[in-house]
């Protein structure tokens, strides 16, 4: 018999999930354990006779063959029949979850980060072609509005969208849909929330706001979720937690608005799961006074600072003396993107003046008047240390684009409206084009002065470009990684372009401009690749739109135009553009800050899903940051964690997170990288512990000589054999740095036992240096290791099996026993010299055997 099970206390998005499910198997046996809540009952109360569902003591386990577990990874919150099953070994359970899972995804599990667990049902009877009754598509979308706030949430996905267009298009009833969203507070629940709301206060955590409240009731009430989301309209801290007693048991709520704490982390601590933004718990035997210490004990160590000032400003600041003349102003606002500029006397800030006075001022033919005749003096400013609240507080009431921050009295930076709704918006904010224009052409010398000072090979090729891009009559740009370096003043040999057309016919009419190089083109992306003699190589694609059909999976194309082209990049810093067309040749597009992020040293990804879209930008984001001494943006960084947190890594191949590690383990400053990835929590989603990597920052003047091979030995060489073992389990290596890395397991054991020098030399003869050279740091073998190196390298032996068929010995056998002879005499001292050698094997070949 095959069952559905959900979580005890099922919500809309459960039951829906679990309808679902019975149409993706037909079979099977709809099962309630434990009391819904109180909506659910409601509904299941008028539909008996469209849903059959058996109670949970009715299941004779013996017979149940496989389990269906639906909007939740644990057998153990699917009640006491889950418990029960979990315990019978061979019974086959298949799992549809949304919630986060930081363990190994086996294929009887489909657990991916939407909005609503029911998406992911919807999105499989789509795929079929299973046909849906109103009821069934009414249900199902009642579900995922429920669990998204109707498609609200910052959980929501573009997946859950679909899902819900979907049903619309299968007949779901809106007018039904919105009736059971729209839910009056019963009797009881409007007295438990308003003890919730008489007993609650609002806390400060290292300058974090949460609101804790609690509350007791005799009788089990159910719709806490909902008195949930009605206490966040009424308070507002960016965190809250509810704690309601009800019987025998404490049930824990906690709610986010994504600037605050993740509570799954916390709610985790208590037993219980669910999202960063929306968690719960249930703990039996508890008392409330006992739980709300444990809590706020828990808040404290996991209070994250929230985003200040400091986080958002935009630095070093550039000044203007009252006396400048607004042309000069105009031209600085122009190059560095900019809306206003700080007016400041010996240090001290005496006014600012806007792009708009400045443009005003300049219409009217004033270009040579100082900016002292049009400036604010009344400044308006705010501290490094305000939050983010007060500093949205100041624009709205003030009616000001931008705040000058200060910090001792000292201007230290400045904060606009674009790096607030970076924030608020969870990525970069697009800067208006006809900006990005003025700009492109005030900053374009610098450019050129920057391209003139390339290697000419390199010129060569974009005058190549630029020639091809006339007779082609297409617009071609210089983007990515080169742009960035570039502008970092050391370029590298990464030339990437992009065509606003079709790419593959700009590259081949661009090698015949390049007689020496090798097309290939890669029709299904939409890109080509030029590689000449040397190894080098230019990326030619066309300017399209990436979209991930699920995290972790390859990007699917699209054509799009170049502003679409670089918002799918990764970081701000790799999403900006050189134009190489004759007219425009040299002129910087910038539509996401990067240049600005680059002079501030920041890792900043474009928009929140950056991470859930492509987990290897993690990797990639903690690579750029310890290579060029950079940090995560603050919102950047939270986001790692939230991604790490989700278990989003289990959709990442093998492959490329293989691919992505061993770019980390080439570059310079990998000791750093690898520190980083431990101390984010990366390696331990991945490999599933804390092992003992070794990334001693104090190797880090001998590991720029290391080769890749001894730098990945180092690293594992801590752990013990079996850890190893589940390391490799987890990347995919190639040949040689597979074998080396058992080699150097088997060393290990081997060395372990005591070894004469010529069992030393047996061991070690043929074995990699770098496998060699990693044991000698080892304080267990050093002193053997180095004594038998010392005495090898004095072995100077002269003769081979060429030398010795000349002195008269045989061809087989005996050739390789005398060779291994004068080794180990040469190894034991008792020949120094090649005299003495000769001597020795003419004793032995004339010496009757």
């Amino acid at each position: 018999m095959d069952i559905i099970l959900a979580h005890r206390q099922i919500d809309f998005d459960a039951l829906a999930s679990m309808v679902a499910a019975q149409k993706l198997y037909p079979n099977s046996v709809l099962v309630i354990d434990g009391k819904p809540n109180v909506y659910v009952q409601n509904f299941l109360a008028l539909s008996k006779d469209q849903l059959r569902f058996r109670k949970a003591q009715d299941i004779n386990v013996d017979e149940v063959s496989r389990v269906i577990l639906v909007d939740t990874h644990s057998l153990k919150r699917a009640g006491v029949l889950g418990e029960r099953v979990a315990q019978i070994p061979g019974i086959e359970i298949e799992i549809y979850d949304h919630h986060p899972y930081a363990g190994k995804l086996e294929p009887e599990m489909v657990i991916e980060p939407v909005g609503a667990c029911a998406t992911l049902l919807v999105e499989k009877l789509a795929g079929f072609g299973l046909p849906l009754s109103s009821f069934e598509a009414t249900l199902m979308a009642i579900g995922i509005y429920d669990d998204t706030g109707s498609l609200l949430f910052d959980s929501t996905t573009v997946r859950d969208v679909r899902a819900v267009a979907y049903l619309l298009e299968q007949g779901a009833n809106l007018g039904v849909i919105a009736e059971y969203l729209r839910r009056p507070l019963a009797e009881e629940q409007k007295d438990l929330l308003q003890q919730l709301l008489d007993q609650g206060q609002t806390e400060l955590f290292d300058g974090l706001s949460v609101y804790l409240s609690y509350a007791e009731t005799k009788d089990y009430v159910g719709g806490l979720a909902l008195l949930a989301h009605r206490v966040g309209e009424l308070e507002s801290a960016d965190t809250w937690f509810l704690l309601v007693k009800m019987e025998n048991r404490v049930y824990l709520v906690g709610r986010s608005r994504g600037r605050g704490l993740p509570v799954n982390g916390l709610v985790q601590l208590f037993g219980g799961a669910g999202h960063a933004r929306a968690a719960s718990a249930t703990i039996k035997d508890a008392e409330l006074p006992v739980i709300l210490k444990q809590l706020r004990s828990a808040i404290q160590s996991r209070a994250k600072r929230p985003h200040l000032a400091r986080d958002m400003m935009s630095y070093p600041v550039k000044t203007v003396t009252p006396e400048t003349k607004l042309g000069e102003v105009e031209q600085m606002l122009l190059r560095y993107g900019h809306t206003g500029v700080p007016v400041t006397e010996d240090t001290c800030l005496v006014g600012i003046i806007s792009r708009r006075d400045v443009d005003k001022a300049i219409k009217h033919g004033l270009q040579h008047a100082p900016v002292k005749a049009f400036m604010t003096t009344k400044v308006t400013t705010v501290d490094v240390e305000a939050p983010l609240d007060e500093v949205q507080r100041l624009m709205v009431q003030h009616d000001i684009g931008r705040l000058p921050v200060v910090e001792d009295g000292n201007l230290v930076g400045i904060v606009s409206r674009s790096d607030v709704l970076r924030l608020v918006h969870g990525g970069s904010v697009p800067i208006e084009m006809q900006l990005v224009r003025e700009r492109s052409v005030a900053m374009r010398q610098d450019i050129l002065d920057l391209i003139e000072r390339l290697p000419e090979e390199i010129k060569t090729i974009l005058k190549a470009v630029r020639d091809t891009a006339e007779e082609e009559g297409c617009a071609v740009y210089l983007v990515g990684g080169f742009v960035r370096d570039l502008l970092l003043f050391f370029p590298t040999q990464d030339l990437d372009f992009v065509v606003e057309g079709s790419g593959g016919q700009f590259a081949r009419a661009l090698i015949q401009r390049m007689p020496d190089g090798k097309l290939t083109q890669h029709e299904k992306f939409g890109t080509a690749q030029i590689t000449f003699p040397d190894g080098s190589h230019l990326d030619v694609a066309s300017t399209r739109w990436e979209y991930y059909s699920f995290p972790g999976a390859l990007p699917q194309v699209e054509e799009s135009c170049l502003r679409d082209d670089l918002f799918r990049r990764d970081f701000t810093i790799n999403s900006m553009a050189i134009c190489l067309n004759t007219e425009h040749f040299g002129e910087l597009v910038d539509y996401y800050g990067g240049k600005r992020d680059l002079q501030q040293g920041k890792i900043r990804f474009l928009h929140n899903l950056s991470f859930i879209d492509d987990p290897t930008r993690m990797l990639r984001a903690i690579r750029f940051a310890e290579r060029y001494h950079f940090s995560l943006a603050k919102e950047t960084l939270e986001a790692l964690y939230t991604a790490i947190e989700s278990g989003v890594l289990a959709k990442l191949s093998v492959e490329r997170f293989t691919e992505e590690i061993l770019h980390i383990f080439k570059e310079i400053n990998y000791l750093a990288m690898g520190q980083t990835l431990i101390r984010s929590g990366l390696f331990k989603a991945w490999f599933g512990d804390d092992y003992a990597w070794n990334f001693n920052l104090e190797d880090e003047q001998d590991s720029a000589d290391w080769s890749l091979n001894t730098r990945w030995l180092i690293s594992i060489s801590d752990m013990d054999s079996p850890v190893i073992e589940k390391v490799l389990d987890r990347v995919i290596l190639n040949r040689s740095l597979r074998d080396e890395t058992m080699t150097f397991v088997s060393l290990r054991e081997s060395l372990s036992n005591p070894l004469s020098l010529n069992e030393m030399d047996a061991l070690l003869n043929k074995v990699p240096k770098e496998v060699v050279m990693v044991l000698t740091r080892d304080e267990r073998f050093s002193k053997l290791l180095t004594e038998y190196l010392e005495a090898s390298q004095k072995i100077n032996m002269s003769l081979n099996g060429k030398t010795l068929i000349q002195m008269g010995v045989k061809q087989g056998p005996e050739i390789g026993k005398i060779l291994d002879q004068v080794r180990r005499a040469w190894l034991q001292g008792r020949i120094h010299t090649l005299e003495e050698e000769k001597g020795i094997v003419r004793h032995w070949v004339d010496t009757p055997r």
